[in-house]
Order: C-alpha cells, then structure tokens, then sequence
C-alpha cells in the first residue's frame, strides 16, 4: 500500500495489531522506519521514531489513538531511527532508552551510517559518508542505558531488551512475552527472499546476534523496516549463512 503525505512517497506495509499473552504491538504510522507501539494496561512503549519531517504524522497519530508514550526505546540511533527521540522526550515527557555502546552517538545527534554488505550498497555508503550533515540529528540525553540486557517490568511491559550488535555497536531487540522481537535493523522484511540486512558494520557479530534473536524462541520478528519475518524464513538465512561466518552450533530443527 502506497501512501503520499506532505509531498513524500512512503511505503506502508500493513500490519494488524499482534496480541501476546500480555500485550499489544502495533505500528503507529508510516515513517521513514518502522515505529511500534507495544501497549499493555494503559502503559505504552515506542520503538524508534523516524526522521524529523516524520514528526507531524508521529504526532497526529499519537493524538488520534489517545497514546501518551512512557517511553521510547532506540533499537539503534541512526538518524532514519532517532530523528525525533528528543522531541518524543521534551513534549511528551518520554522516558529515552539507549544501549550504552551508542549514548555517545545519541548524545551528540551522530552516528555514522554502517557499511554495506552488498556490492551496491558498499558504493552507497562510500558517496552517503561524504554526505555527513544529512545524516545527523537533534541530540538527545538518554535517561536510561542498557548494558546488555534490561527487564521491562518496571515499564509495565513483560519482556526484556538485550543487545544484538552486527547492524550497529548498539543495536538491540525489543522481545515480548517469548513471542515478538522487535529486531530494528539486524534483520530486514523489504529485500525479496532474504532478511539479511544490506547494511551492517560486522557480519560475523551479526550472526551471533541472529543465534540470539532464535534462541529467544520468538516466532516473529519485527524489523525496522519492511514486513515481519517469520521464524521459518530466519532460520533459513541463518542456516544458509552462519557456517561461512559463525561456528555451526545452532540447532534449527530443536529450535523450531
């Protein structure tokens, strides 16, 4: 589905609410990246937040569905992902929580864009890093840093953060319930036939985060952007890939 707003082309995939055992996740509006809302007894997360000529649409929609976010979790802080965390944190009162390998990078409005993992986007990267003003972004002091993992309870959500580096030194995922992973850009629901993302600044530390995403037994995966990806499509990618760049230890068969 094709949507045009304010003179820019977005491309929304549909996404129908996914209820857990405990809560809702749902995308808020279409955005440069993917924006979640995971909503449990009147307590509501954002995940991520697009680029700043988003902010209209974000606000709009925030207002139209009653949504007074708690908080804002970066699953990494490129600017197409951190554009309006800081506008999230100064009207709505958001509390902003980045992993800690990248509050520098948020704190400075920042952060480089990653290599390509692909012959073409290796050559985007290579004329997009001689573009650096483009790519930054309202700085942002986060109220919480997460190590490598961080219990969602005291935000009313049952469900975890953990890091899953590769994409970015700080990237992590969003699991609800044992069932969703909001993965943000580790993996990648708009390449045909793969969610192997087209950038990503290690590959061998990505597989490792990828055997992290599946030993959570999730069985979608939520990208930042594009369409989900099931279980069955991630075990493929990773089995196809994981011999060539991380020790083959993972079980798919017993992880299914």
């Amino acid at each position: 589905m094709i949507i045009k707003m304010q003179k820019e082309l977005y491309i929304s995939v549909t996404m129908e609410p996914i209820r857990t055992q405990g809560a809702e996740v749902s995308k808020l509006t279409p955005a440069r990246c993917n924006i979640y809302v995971i909503s449990n007894k009147g307590q509501s997360i954002i995940i991520d937040t697009g680029i700043q000529s988003d902010r209209t649409r974000i606000n709009w929609a925030l207002i139209r569905r009653g949504i007074k976010p708690d908080a804002v979790i970066l699953t990494h802080s490129h600017f197409d992902h951190a554009g309006n965390v800081a506008w999230l944190q100064k009207e709505y009162g958001s509390k902003v929580l980045v992993q800690a390998s990248e509050k520098e990078a948020l704190e400075s409005g920042d952060m480089p864009i990653p290599e390509g993992t692909y012959g073409i986007t290796r050559s985007i990267v290579s004329i997009g890093r001689k573009m650096t003003s483009m790519f930054s972004y309202e700085r942002c002091i986060p109220d919480i840093v997460i190590n490598e993992f961080m219990d969602l309870s005291c935000l009313g959500i049952e469900g975890y953060v953990m890091h899953i580096p590769g994409h970015s030194p700080g990237g992590v995922a969003v699991v609800i319930d044992g069932e969703i992973a909001l993965a943000g850009d580790s993996i990648i629901g708009t390449m045909p036939g793969s969610p192997f993302p087209p950038f990503a600044d290690d590959i061998d530390e990505l597989m490792r985060s990828w055997k992290k995403l599946l030993d959570t037994g999730c069985h979608t995966f939520l990208p930042g952007h594009g369409k989900p990806v099931s279980r069955e499509q991630l075990v493929a990618e990773y089995e196809k890939r994981s011999l060539k760049h991380t020790p083959g230890t993972f079980n798919s068969s017993a992880s299914l």
